[in-house]
Parts: structure tokens; sequence; C-alpha cells
């Protein structure tokens, strides 16, 4: 699955990010895949974040949920810490980083 561009976009706008991190989506169905999000200079300000097919060993925070779930969070018909609170979304790792992400993920009213 590719994440739509405006999650991307929004990614990118996030503060509270570490310089590096590597988030790994880990999806019934094999279509794993994986963020690498790089911070650029503090004067840009700017964050980079490529999406790559596949597993990475060493994932600063792992989510692990279902592809519908994943689809209703990309599309805004649900909320990322409301499918966390429901034991749709199981995650591993940096909790801040969680956090932050379920932040983004927000369903539109």
């Amino acid at each position: 699955m590719q994440l739509p561009v405006h999650i991307i976009e929004r990614l990118q706008q996030l503060t509270c990010l570490p310089n590096t991190a590597r988030v790994q989506f880990r999806l019934p169905d094999g279509s794993d895949f994986y963020l690498q999000v790089q911070k650029g200079s503090e004067a840009a300000n700017a964050v980079a974040a490529e999406q790559v097919s596949g597993l990475i060993a060493d994932a600063d925070l792992e989510l692990e949920m279902s592809y519908h779930t994943l689809k209703d969070i990309t599309h805004g018909q649900l909320s990322a810490r409301h499918a966390f609170l429901l034991g749709d979304i199981r995650y591993t790792g940096n909790r801040e980083l969680a956090a932050a992400l379920a932040d983004l993920f927000s369903a539109r009213s």
C-alpha cells in the first residue's frame, strides 16, 4: 500500500520526530513496508520521508495492523488512537514516536 501524498506532507510537518526514524508497517497480507524519515538541517526545518517495500531489521517503531485498518486510517475514516484503543493496532518500539504518528493520523469529522 502506498501512503497518500497528504499523509507524507503532514509527516514532513511534524516537529517532534528524531533526526532519523524507521517505522515498519506489518500487514497480514504480506504487503509490509517501512518509512525512512530523515530530518534536514534545523534552518531548513525539512523532513524527507521515503516509503520502501519490505522489512527492515532495526526499525525504531513497528506497527502491526490489517490492511483495512491502515486504509481506513489513511483515508481519515478511523483515528489511529481509536484503532489502537480498540486493539486494531499493535506496536513495539519508541512510544513517543508512536504517539506522534497517532496525532498525524486523525479521523476527519
